[in-house]
């Protein structure tokens, strides 16, 4: 919510972005963290939940919040930047991104993904391989979950040493992973 309220100060009044995998996470974690900035600390304007839409009390600047598990539900916005969230997961599909960067194209507009790699697909390839080779309009932050400073150590190490190390490179480590053992590099 922080880098999405930079944006709106950086580039003015307008339509933004919050897109998440699917609604019932947007509502689990996305929903109340924005909520709890722009509506509760902020006092920017107002969440109208039937539209999905937090309009501000300026009438010009809206954020339009939207699910990726519908590619087509994103069609037709002008925003001038997006939020999305948990675009690592299978929910989240290519044409959703798509979408996405369609939308972002008449202001040039910035997006920030978060999200744990939980698989091998578009962000992968699209995000992270293109950022490996020096595509200089990508900039990708890593960590693992033991640099947050509530994290506690104890779960980090029970899981280090319960998960496949694959597994806990991708959820527990922030890095893109195979299992072992994979013979193809695509099946």
């Amino acid at each position: 919510p922080h880098w999405l309220h930079r944006e709106i100060q950086r580039k003015g009044p307008g339509d933004y972005m919050a897109v998440t995998s699917s609604f019932p996470l947007l509502k689990l974690k996305m929903l109340p963290e924005f909520l709890s900035l722009f509506q509760h600390t902020l006092h920017l304007g107002e969440w109208l939940g039937t539209d999905r839409v937090f309009k501000f009390h300026d009438g010009k600047t809206r954020v339009i919040f939207g699910s990726a598990t519908h590619p087509e539900s994103l069609e037709s916005a002008t925003a001038k930047a997006a939020w999305i969230d948990e675009c690592g997961q299978d929910q989240f599909r290519l044409e959703s991104w798509y979408a996405v960067l369609r939308s972002l194209s008449l202001y040039e507009g910035r997006v920030l993904g978060t999200t744990t790699p939980y698989n091998l697909g578009w962000l992968k390839h699209e995000i992270m391989d293109r950022w490996q080779d020096g595509d200089e309009e990508i900039a990708v932050i890593q960590f693992a979950s033991s640099m947050n400073p509530i994290f506690p150590t104890e779960e980090y190490e029970r899981a280090r040493a319960r998960l496949p190390d694959w597994k806990f490179q991708m959820f527990y480590g922030g890095q893109f992973s195979r299992p072992a053992g994979l013979i193809y590099g695509d099946f």
